[in-house]
This record gives C-alpha cells, structure tokens and sequence, in this order.
C-alpha cells in the first residue's frame, strides 16, 4: 500500500510542475517575468507513517537577472541588478519587473497596468515632452525632473506571482528600499528568465515522468489485485 501510495504522489506532484511549466511557457514573452521553479519534497502522511512527495504550494521565483533588449522606445527601460519597481494596485503595493511604462489619460504613469509609487509615496504624473529615465529611476520631461520612481529590494524575501507580471512578499509585507545596487537602463526592456526551447524541454520531462508515476500506480495496482485474489483462493 506505501508504493501505491507514493507512486500516486508523486504523479500528483508532477501535474502541479506541468502546471507551473505551463504557466512560463505562457510568459516567456511577457517583461519582466520571473520563472517559477518546481519544487518537489517528500513530506510525512497526514496522521500515517508514509511518506509522499508533495508539490511546494508556494513555488520559489528565478530570481537571476533576465536577458535585456534594446527597444530605443523612451518609455521603456530594464533593471540591471535585484530591484522591483513599486506599483499601486487596488489591494496595495504590489512590485514587477516590467518596465514597458505607459502614461494614462490623465498623465499617471503606468507600469504593468497600475500606476507607478514614486520615491517618497504617492503616484506619478507626466506632463507632455521628452522623456528621460536616470539610472537610479529619476524620471525628468523636457529637462525638468518631475519625480523618483520607488525601487525596492527583495533580498531575503520569498516573493510570489499575484498574476501577470506582479509579485508580492509572501508574508504580504512592504519590501525596504532598493540599496542602490540596481541600475535603471532606459529603452531597454528585460525578457522573462525562462526561454521557450528550455519550458519546452522541461514540459517533455515533467510528462515523462508523469507517465512513468502513473505506470507505476498501475503495476503496484495490478500485483496487489492479484495477491488479493491468490490469497482468497488460498481461503
């Protein structure tokens, strides 16, 4: 009963890893996103001395820096170095590596759908000209410094994907400030740290190993029918 029942585990665990390969399959196009890593471990049963392999309910970010692109577009720009970019949702503070910026109707500074915190609090509004990004995100129009985009620092922090390129802490607390180790690279944007071809490769292992999980159940399922029914013809 302890083989099908790992067996059966360890078939679970690999459909939650073809679900996250799913997912950065889904986004290697997106900027700015971070590939979730499938972790799988053994754990002790719930009230049973077996042991099964369980997926990780919150499955850690690669946080390595993302291949850069050059656009030439002014409201684009890629961090080189740890930091996320703060942004205003409708649930709080939320942080993204996106930095394909867009300015609302009512000149609000966008990233990733929300507006952009500026250093100090507070959102970001543009007024019309040229467009310039610093390297520590201060962000000038027509030569005139309007504001500092708020970087924060996710060092020692688990984050997690709240959907598309949008990440919070786990413990849902505010990340400090951005050390200064990050620089700001304006018309650039940072590609997603999964390529297709390696979501591709992984996809074809995790199903692989599936199938052998679930070859493996019905082995373990098939020898413990047929000792059921030698030892009741033996009765």
């Amino acid at each position: 009963m302890n083989g099908l029942y790992v067996a059966a585990a360890g078939a679970l665990s690999q459909l939650a890893g073809l679900d996250l390969t799913a997912q950065n399959l889904a986004n290697v196009s997106t900027s700015g996103f971070r590939r979730l890593l499938s972790v799988v471990q053994s754990v002790q049963g719930h009230g049973s001395p077996y042991e099964y392999a369980a997926a990780d309910p919150a499955p850690p970010l690669d946080l390595a820096q993302g291949p850069l692109q050059a656009t030439g577009n002014p409201l684009d720009f890629a961090i080189s170095g740890p930091a996320f970019l703060t942004v205003q949702t409708p649930n709080g503070p939320a942080y993204t590596r996106n930095g394909e910026l867009a300015i609302g109707p009512d000149g609000t500074l966008m990233a990733a759908g929300n507006p952009v915190i500026r250093e100090g609090g507070g959102t970001v509004t543009m007024p019309s000209g040229a467009v310039s990004i610093g390297g520590d995100g201060s962000i000038n129009v027509a030569g005139r410094p309007v504001a500092r985009m708020a970087l924060a620092d996710p060092a020692g922090i688990t984050m997690m994907p709240i959907g598309g390129s949008l990440y919070r802490p786990a413990e849902n607390q505010t990340l400090p400030p951005s050390t200064g180790n990050s620089q700001i690279r304006q018309g650039f944007i940072e590609r997603s740290t999964g390529t297709e071809i390696g979501e591709m490769v992984s996809l074809m292992n995790v199903m692989r190993s599936y199938e052998a999980a679930m070859k493996a159940v019905a082995s373990i399922d098939e020898n413990q029918n047929r000792a059921i029914q030698a030892f009741t013809l033996q009765a």
